[in-house]
């Protein structure tokens, strides 16, 4: 089985530089609700501040100053974390989905970067994120949910297939994304 790992946005796998992948990684900046993103890690983050209120927008833009998606997350994420909604948890998949399919139709230079992934399997490797990542077990298999394997993995066969990747619109919708102030509609 063909498979590419990476951790941190400059990582290698065999020659492929497999952190680009990551949704921390910059240089591939991309339209969507309006706005110009450095990182997919920048907009999806302000889902956790989802909110109409002069506070959520205030949070979401503090975020935004981060220079990287490495610095929203590490530094921005723990800062508000006390004021993230409660059911993020239950729509950040398709959130997550929405936001990368976004980079892709967005930026034609990841777009092509992720479809010379060929049919490898996508391994985010973190011991310390079991939903988004996974990593080698005693046996040689990857323990942990691989989400943002999989996400990458659904927007390629999604490219490939010139169809859109499974996303529970309703879901995303029933949740009421504010982003910026602008109430997202799916």
């Amino acid at each position: 089985m063909n498979i590419i790992t990476y951790s941190k946005p400059g990582d290698l796998c065999g020659n492929f530089p497999a952190g680009k992948l990551g949704n921390q990684a910059g240089g591939f900046p991309f339209e969507a609700l309006g706005h110009t993103w450095r990182s997919s890690e920048h907009l999806y983050l302000l889902g956790y501040w989802s909110g109409p209120e002069e506070a959520n927008i205030a949070i979401q833009e503090d975020v935004l100053s981060a220079p990287s998606g490495y610095a929203a997350k590490r530094f921005k994420k723990p800062k508000h974390i006390r004021e993230a909604r409660p059911d993020f948890k239950e729509w950040k998949h398709d959130w997550m989905t929405w936001v990368v399919w976004q980079k892709c139709l967005g930026n034609e230079t990841f777009r092509n970067f992720l479809l010379a992934t060929r049919d490898a399997e996508i391994i985010e490797v973190e011991k310390n994120d079991p939903t988004w990542a996974a990593w080698p077990g005693e046996n040689g298999n990857y323990v942990g949910e691989n989400g943002m394997g999989k996400v990458l993995m659904a927007c390629r066969e999604a490219l490939r297939n010139n169809t859109a990747p499974s996303i529970n619109t309703n879901l995303l919708n029933s949740s009421n994304v504010w982003i910026l102030g602008q109430k997202v509609q799916f």
